[in-house]
């Protein structure tokens, strides 16, 4: 099981010029196959905001029903070719409908689908495609610039084609994937050294354990708060991840992560109790049971017990429905 989530914000220089955010993600399961997607709008091109969301769309729909045949052949070129007739129609189709070219819908692309044990990653322009190698944080795709630093390559650019980056493979120790647009490379990736920042660990380890919604409230709210402030830019990030390697459940993280996972502040003189009682509420939630059920085993008065399940409800851990509690 693969778990994903998104988000996008809009820069401060956009907020300030009153430009609509051209960073676009989508993230789908369909057809035995999840994908990721991620694209950035040319800041050059009025209205491609609407060419990223196209991309994104585009890119999903293509890998989710066309994942066995893009993995199955063997020419790198033909399978860029499908990828490029799928996204430039859908391109071309969107410009009719504005009516406007397709130069004006410009945008990167970054996606990875996976299938069973399979993996297919695509990428035109800048940003970055990263993955967990087990423990260990790899770049799958660094950006590709154009002859000035501050140039990069579009679906709609004339050699996008000869541009785009593809790669298939098998899984084996890989635990996440991580897309991110040239905004969020402020904070997450060192051009200099082309590796990751070790906070993308800690985001895939999160977004194994908490609900999608959630995570991709808390992601929103970091990024406004904290990814923002480093850039005037778009940013967004999709993530893609799996309990493997260096990506635990709830039940094998050490008492440090735990602390943090729970909001548990380490100087609270009750803080180990706290959190075995957190971790004991979970273990008994595998099975749906009511605020009364929890609150005798566990042996605290009702109105004690529903403030740790509401607590364990708003970090995104436990779910309420039909008046049972459950993961």
């Amino acid at each position: 099981m693969w778990s994903y989530s998104n988000c996008q914000v809009q820069g401060r220089g956009h907020i300030k010029k009153q430009v609509p955010c051209q960073d676009k993600t989508k993230t789908v399961f369909e057809n035995g196959t999840y994908v990721i997607a991620l694209a950035d709008g040319a800041g050059s091109a009025k209205l491609s905001h609407y060419g990223a969301d196209c991309v994104v769309e585009s890119t999903t729909e293509l890998f989710t029903e066309n994942f066995d045949k893009l993995y199955s052949n063997p020419d790198g070129r033909k399978v860029k070719i499908k990828i490029m007739e799928k996204v430039l129609a859908d391109i071309k189709a969107k410009a009719d409908e504005l009516e406007c070219t397709s130069k004006d819908l410009a945008s990167t692309m970054l996606a990875v689908a996976v299938n069973g044990d399979r993996f297919i990653i695509v990428h035109i322009g800048d940003g970055v495609v990263g993955y967990l190698d087990d423990s260990e944080l790899k770049i799958a795709s660094s950006p590709s610039n154009g002859e000035h630093a501050n140039e990069t390559y579009f679906v709609t650019s004339k050699d996008a084609i000869n541009t785009m980056k593809l790669f298939k493979g098998n899984i084996k120790n890989i635990a996440g994937f991580i897309l991110m647009s040239d905004g969020t490379e402020q904070s997450l990736y060192n051009k200099k050294n082309n590796s990751l920042n070790q906070v993308v660990i800690k985001l895939m380890q999160r977004n194994i354990l908490l609900d999608k919604n959630v995570m991709c409230k808390q992601l929103e709210s970091t990024f406004k708060n904290i990814i923002i402030t480093r850039t005037y830019d778009d940013c967004s990030v999709a993530l893609l991840c799996r309990e493997c390697g260096a990506l635990h459940s709830l039940s094998k993280l050490n008492i440090a992560e735990k602390y943090e996972l729970y909001g548990v502040k380490t100087c609270d003189k009750n803080a180990v109790k706290r959190v075995n009682r957190y971790d004991l509420i979970m273990k008994l939630l595998k099975q749906p049971s009511s605020c009364k059920v929890i609150s005798n085993k566990i042996h605290l008065k009702p109105k004690y017990t529903k403030n740790h399940l509401e607590r364990l409800c708003g970090l995104g851990l436990v779910k309420y429905e039909n008046g049972l509690y459950h993961l």
